[in-house]
C-alpha cells in the first residue's frame, strides 16, 4: 500500500441555508477521496482545536480509516467556514466567512519533517502557512510532491516553485492554458487544470490529455469537488503512472462529491 499525507487544513464548513455543518476543508477532503480508494494509507497532517468542531473532524478521519497521530489538538478554535450555495449548487463565500483558528498557527516541526519524508505523497495547497518549508523538504526527499493552487490567477513567478512539485492542480479556465501547457515543456511537473462541467485537462512534457467530466443527475453542492478529484488522482498516479487513468478516476470521484452536500 502506497502512504500518502495531507496536510495542513482541517476545518468544519457551515451551510447556513442548510442547517448543516460537515467537517472539511483541503486537506481532510484529500485525504477522505484518498482513502475512499482503498489502495492507500493516509494520513493527516496539522492543529485542530480542542472544542467540539474537532470532533466532527475526528468522526470523518476515523470512518475512512485515516491515521491521525499527527493530527494535533490544541487549544483553540478550529478552523472554520461558512459556505453558501446557490439554486444551481455553486459555493460561494462572503467577506466574513473565514476563520482560520488554530490552522494558521501550525508550524512543521523537525519530527514533524522526519515523518514527512517517509511517504511516497504529500498533499497541500498554496496558501498553506508552511508552504515554503514544504517545498524545502521536498527538494530533499523522494516523495511525490502534490500542490493545488485553488483558483489563484496564474503567475510568472509561480515558476520558480515547479523543481520542487511533481502535481500541480487548479482550478482553471480556458484562457490559461496555453500557459501550463508552456510550463509543461519547461518543467517535469505535471500541470491539470480541472474545468468544472467541461472535464478537466493536464499538460506533461509539452503534451496534452483530456477527460471528460462525469455526468451527474443534479449538482448539490460543489464544495471539496476539486479535492476529491485530486485524491483520487494522487492514488492513481503513484500506482500506475497513468496520466488519462488519473483523471479519470479523480472524475469519477469528484462525481460522487457533486451529488451531496460536503467535501467528504
Amino acid at each position: 500500500m502506497k502512504k500518502i499525507l495531507a496536510l495542513t487544513c482541517c476545518c468544519v464548513d457551515f451551510f447556513p441555508e442548510k442547517n448543516i455543518i460537515n467537517a472539511g476543508g483541503n486537506a481532510l477532503n484529500v485525504a477522505a477521496a484518498c482513502a475512499r480508494t482503498q489502495k492507500a494509507d493516509v494520513y493527516l497532517m496539522g492543529n485542530i482545536g480542542a472544542d467540539i468542531y474537532a470532533e466532527k473532524i475526528n468522526e470523518i478521519a476515523d470512518k475512512y480509516k485515516i491515521n491521525r497521530q499527527n493530527l494535533f489538538e490544541v487549544e483553540g478554535e478550529t478552523a472554520n467556514n461558512k459556505i453558501y450555495i446557490t439554486p444551481e449548487g455553486e459555493r460561494y463565500e462572503k467577506s466574513d466567512s473565514w476563520t482560520s483558528g488554530v490552522y494558521g498557527d501550525y508550524r512543521i516541526s523537525e519530527n514533524d519533517e522526519t515523518f514527512m519524508k517517509g511517504f511516497d505523497a504529500v498533499a497541500t495547497t498554496f496558501n498553506d502557512p508552511n508552504f515554503d518549508r514544504i517545498l524545502k523538504i521536498s527538494l530533499e526527499s523522494d516523495f511525490t510532491l502534490s500542490v493545488d493552487f485553488l483558483d489563484h490567477i496564474p503567475k510568472d513567478e509561480w515558476s520558480s516553485y515547479f523543481s520542487a512539485i511533481d502535481l500541480f492542480f487548479i482550478s482553471g479556465k480556458r484562457e490559461h492554458l496555453p500557459m501550463f501547457k508552456k510550463w509543461s515543456a519547461e518543467y517535469s511537473t505535471l500541470f491539470v487544470a480541472t474545468l468544472g462541467e467541461f472535464g478537466s485537462i493536464a499538460y506533461k512534457n509539452g503534451k496534452e490529455y483530456s477527460c471528460e467530466a462525469v455526468k451527474v443527475e443534479k449538482v448539490v453542492d460543489t464544495t471539496g469537488c476539486g479535492d476529491s478529484y485530486q485524491g483520487a488522482f494522487i492514488v492513481d498516479y503513484i500506482i500506475n503512472n497513468d496520466i488519462l487513468s488519473a483523471m479519470k478516476k479523480g472524475s469519477e470521484s469528484a462525481a460522487v462529491t457533486l451529488s451531496e452536500v460536503g467535501g467528504c
